[in-house]
């Protein structure tokens, strides 16, 4: 049984490891198709490493490139600043603001839905927090806190144009960041 346990995790560091199908979007808005590696053994890197179809190597940052897809997920190269104020955390995508990085896109639409990527300091462990972003708009707002799930009051406010999802959040009809998504832009997102 040990054997076993030790051999399937040996496959899953070496998937970890390994290009997958995918490609990338330059700032000139062309596309280029091959395979995407973007982490190794739970580091995430700051430049990924794409490799054409002729096998060459290169290595692009969030400034390089407009977003990539590896496998099944894709990323968006957005400017990103978080501040924090007595506890407060406030996020920003505003131009010039913060550095550009990679978030990974959860949702598109009038309301946009991104994962931070990160490592926990401890122990190497990949996380995620969810970040909602209205298109248009620089401010950013965090969808959960943990294991305390959706940010009530933060989200309140922030949705303060649709009151029919801030009753369906404190009511608890939707606790998923993906439901509030989907409840925003169907009904309340701008045409």
């Amino acid at each position: 049984m040990f054997f076993i346990l030790i051999l399937c995790y040996s496959f899953q560091g070496i998937r970890a490891q390994t290009y997958e199908p995918g490609f990338i979007v330059l700032n000139s808005k062309d596309s280029l198709y091959g395979s995407v590696k973007d982490r190794n053994d739970g580091t995430l890197f700051k430049k990924i490493r794409f490799k054409d179809e002729r096998g060459r190597v290169k290595r692009y940052s969030a400034e390089d490139i407009l977003g990539y897809k590896a496998g099944i997920h894709t990323y968006e190269s957005l400017w990103y600043a978080e501040e924090n104020q007595f506890f407060k955390f406030h996020y920003y995508s505003r131009p010039g603001y913060g550095k550009k990085v990679f978030l990974k896109v959860l949702a598109r639409g009038p309301l946009g839905c991104y994962a931070r990527e990160f490592l926990h300091d401890d122990n190497d462990y990949l996380d995620q927090f969810e970040l909602f972003l209205r298109e248009g708009e620089t401010t950013m707002e965090r969808a959960t806190q943990g294991v305390f799930g959706l940010k009530k009051k933060r989200l309140a406010s922030y949705f303060w144009d649709c009151p029919t999802l801030v009753e369906k959040i404190n009511n608890r009809s939707l606790t998923r960041p993906l439901e509030v998504v989907d409840y925003y832009n169907a009904f309340c997102g701008r045409p």
